[in-house]
């Protein structure tokens, strides 16, 4: 008998142990609570950093010389890019062909951020639908950008490229977008 009454409290202890001796879940669920809690104000508070230490938005230019913006992505237009020109002695042009008859100024900042490695490169982007080849390079806080004549296989030779009639001038302005007009 003696034995059996052992057995019996071995089997309540154990039994009182797995259920944590009749203590209630609820101060546990509440901490669970409380850390999720504290997790959101965390992460509201670290996105109320991350808003104030963006820029500040540039104000866009005014005056008869600013002729746009210059905020479409350059991916909707699908540009094929080459990382080299034939015949470049500085191996520092590029230069990507599209199809598209659209004002490129408009798409030159994002082209800018997509494509230039680095400031002291001379990009060209050759549009075959409106026969024009633009120069781009960097100037500083703008792009300098010029729209000429297409000449024929001016892609294949970087003898040839930029070698057309000058059209128009701009620069697009690093800091916003803005384009001016230059000539």
């Amino acid at each position: 008998m003696k034995k059996k009454v052992v057995i019996f409290m071995s089997i309540l202890s154990i039994f009182a142990g797995l259920t944590g001796c009749g203590k209630s879940k609820e101060p546990v669920e509440s901490n669970k609570e409380s850390e999720v809690v504290s997790e959101s104000v965390v992460q509201e508070s670290e996105q109320t950093e991350e808003a104030t230490e963006a820029a500040p938005e540039v104000e866009h230019r005014t005056g008869d010389t600013i002729v746009g913006v210059s905020d479409k992505d350059i991916s909707e237009l699908d540009p094929v890019f080459w990382k080299s020109v034939v015949n470049d002695v500085t191996g520092k042009w590029r230069y990507a062909t599209i199809s598209n008859d659209v004002n490129i100024q408009d798409y030159v900042l994002s082209y800018y951020k997509e494509y230039f490695k680095s400031d002291d490169e001379v990009h060209a982007i050759i549009n075959f639908a409106n026969n024009t080849t633009t120069r781009i390079n960097s100037g500083g806080d703008r792009l300098l950008v010029t729209v000429l004549d297409y000449v024929d296989g001016e892609e294949h030779d970087a003898k040839k490229m930029f070698g057309g009639t000058p059209l128009e001038s701009y620069c697009v302005y690093l800091d916003n977008g803005d384009i001016e007009k230059t000539e």
